[in-house]
């Protein structure tokens, strides 16, 4: 199982649940007793498994994987299905994963096709040495990383398998470096064995493995083989379920749809409409429900608890959109003021590639002054890219396909500005929709003399008072703070102008 490629599938799609335990298979009297290891995959007891996907108690894919021998080393092979209703419209994801792996489960190679939307991004991946290097093609356009090694490396589907290998014992833990496929990048993981006390948990698990991930949570439960028979993610609204693989592939013929993500689930419904949204300047809402540390504060958000703040765990967030007339003039960037990272060309966002830069000088002026470009840029986004519930893996179909959703939007305009050398940013959370509530929404922000919000989807210059910001950064562990909120966050309006 793959937890990071699900987060990315449904962050794209979304831009509290437990599940309900008791439909799973019944308690049984085993017990955890505690073993050394296998210590090479081939003395695995378990070769094949086959799990059902689920978010929000809704179940949405499939996932199965299989080790077979590869000369004198293993390959697991994975293939996984999702899909997911977003305002009415079914968007199916399928991947398809070969991993070399040694008998100790490091990695040696991975080849990794992911079909969305009719579109395929395709990795490749070997280790040389102290180096990994990784090719990456999307939308024909091939990018090369190279990352060094500290050491040895796993690859993100063997995390589920090293607690088996290593050994099981209460409070045993492991930490190791794994390549994330979905982050394209290597992260440590950090694990924490224990029992599961009292009699055995669904399908027979004795153990719990509690995994750190990033700055993501992991909980995995084991049955009394190490094989991994439950897996909860995101507090729960993520989960995966061995299921024998009749009932797993059942999901495959399965025509009704499932709940849609943002009429069922995410969307954020208010007393009364606001009038005029898109003018609003200024934002008070008193928001309940999630964690205060979920929202975060910046130059046009803030936060506050007051005594009147209501029930219990609730609080205030002001938000203030910024005035356009002090990013007038020459754009002032101090050193070490912003990371390069925001003008980096990377392989969903490709502001080097030949077709973004044309059609960012086709568009801008090179007398243009910055906040001229950053209104144009948005402009012309929003007038030319049709807004279609369709994702995209990179920029550079967004630009040649001329549709998508507003992550598609987001990422267009970032490598247009990046190309223009404007630091951008892809900026994800909520925002009013006239007559409906607040939804999950995705924008930019561009560094001139400070941040500036804009919204390339609405035509926005600076985005309006009712986008309020949850995360700010192109990585997973900078997004994945959605999962955490949908359907649990309540927002009431306080005061508006």
């Amino acid at each position: 199982m793959n937890h990071s490629a699900w987060f990315s599938v449904l962050l794209l799609i979304l831009s509290q649940t437990s599940c309900a335990l008791h439909s799973f298979t019944e308690n049984t009297s085993e017990v955890a007793t505690p073993i050394s290891g296998y210590v090479t995959v081939d003395k695995l007891p378990f070769r094949e498994a086959w799990y059902g996907v689920y978010f929000l108690e809704d179940k949405v894919g499939y996932s199965h994987f299989k080790i077979e021998p590869s000369d004198q080393n293993f390959s697991i092979n994975t293939d996984s299905l999702m899909r997911l209703t977003a305002l009415k419209k079914v968007n199916e994801v399928k991947m398809k994963e070969r991993v070399v792996v040694r008998p100790d489960l490091t990695m040696v190679s991975f080849q990794s096709v992911t079909r969305m939307n009719g579109e395929d991004m395709t990795m490749v991946g070997r280790t040389e040495g102290e180096r990994f290097l990784v090719d990456t093609t999307a939308a024909g356009d091939k990018r090369n990383h190279e990352y060094r090694l500290n050491g040895t490396v796993y690859h993100s589907s063997a995390i589920s398998l090293i607690p088996a290998l290593r050994g099981l014992k209460e409070g045993q833990t492991y930490t190791f470096d794994v390549f994330d496929a979905g982050e394209r990048g290597i992260k440590k993981v950090d694990q924490e064995i224990s029992r599961v006390k009292g009699p055995a948990g669904p399908n027979g698990a004795v153990w719990k493995v509690k995994n750190n991930y990033g700055r993501s949570l992991v909980d995995s439960w084991l049955d009394k083989k190490g094989l991994t028979v439950l897996e909860k993610a995101q507090s729960g609204a993520l989960i995966t379920m061995l299921e024998d693989e009749s009932t797993a592939q059942k999901f495959v013929d399965q025509k009704a749809p499932g709940k849609d993500l943002v009429l069922d689930v995410s969307l954020i419904r208010i007393p009364k409409p606001l009038p005029h949204p898109e003018e609003l300047y200024f934002l008070k809402a008193r928001l309940r429900g999630i964690e205060q540390s979920l929202i975060p504060e910046d130059h046009r958000q803030k936060i506050a608890v007051t005594s009147d703040s209501g029930p219990k765990g609730a609080f205030d967030v002001t938000v203030r959109a910024e005035d356009p007339s002090r990013f007038k003039g020459p754009a002032q960037n101090p050193t070490g003021a912003v990371s390069d990272a925001y003008l980096a060309s990377t392989t969903s966002i490709q502001s080097d590639h030949k077709e973004i830069v044309d059609q960012a000088k086709q568009i801008v002026s090179s007398n243009d002054s910055p906040l001229e470009k950053v209104t144009k840029l948005t402009r012309w986004t929003a007038e030319n890219i049709k807004s279609e519930m369709k994702d995209s893996f990179t920029a550079l179909s967004v630009l040649r396909s001329k549709e998508g959703e507003c992550q598609s939007h987001a990422a267009l305009y970032t490598a247009l500005a990046r190309s223009q050398r404007i630091p951008t940013r892809v900026v994800t959370g909520i925002v009013y929709s006239k007559q409906v509530g607040f939804l999950y929404h995705a924008w930019c922000e561009s560094y001139l003399n400070g941040w500036l919000a804009v919204d390339p989807t609405l035509k926005q210059v600076p985005a309006d008072a009712t986008h309020i910001k949850i995360a700010g950064g192109d990585s997973q562990d900078d997004t994945s703070a959605l999962l955490k909120m949908v359907g649990k966050v309540k927002l009431d309006v306080l005061e508006y102008k």
